[in-house]
């Protein structure tokens, strides 16, 4: 038996995990637009694989794990068309884009990871071990890459190496 058996029963998921998952791939890819797609196809490939999900188990982790990967899916497209139309455009001055948020560029000078744990840690106040099972990587990982997040924000506020001390990030 299925987590969903018809379209009626998935509703509740969906208005439950909706924003959520909109708003983690916002963090991915930098893009409203492009999060509200990811996360619609996410919902979508889902409710299709809702006969291989355990029923004793949340969707949830799977959830998360399908929009990373689309996420990255379009990062990666997104990356090949840019490429194309830099060799098919004429050779032209670009305008100057306009100044960006400090934050929002530091931000996006992480890597994909970075983003997708940093996101789930700092807005979604998950722990080490959730965020490891969410997206279906090691509870290692996170730990470590939530440090070098975290040794990164200190180097860009400012605070001098002396006084830099990762907290513990258990769970």
């Amino acid at each position: 038996m299925s987590s969903f058996p018809d379209p009626e029963s998935f509703r509740p998921f969906v208005e439950e995990n909706f924003a959520g998952v909109a708003s983690f791939a916002w963090s991915v890819m930098g893009s409203g637009l492009e999060a509200e797609d990811v996360a619609q196809e996410a919902f979508l490939l889902v409710y299709r694989g809702r006969a291989r999900l355990d029923p004793a188990r949340t969707a949830r982790p799977y959830l998360y794990r399908t929009a990373f990967r689309l996420c990255l899916s379009r990062l990666r497209r997104q990356r090949r068309r840019a490429a194309l139309a830099l060799l098919a455009a004429p050779l032209a001055r670009p305008a100057s884009p306009p100044p960006a948020d400090p934050i929002d560029s530091w931000f996006r000078s992480l890597s994909r990871r970075q983003r997708a744990i940093a996101h789930m840690h700092f807005a979604r106040g998950l722990n080490a071990g959730e965020i490891a099972e969410q997206l279906g990587v090691q509870r290692v990982t996170v730990r470590v890459q939530l440090k070098r997040i975290r040794a990164r924000i200190l180097t860009a506020s400012g605070v001098p190496a002396a006084a830099r001390r990762c907290t513990d990030v258990s769970g």
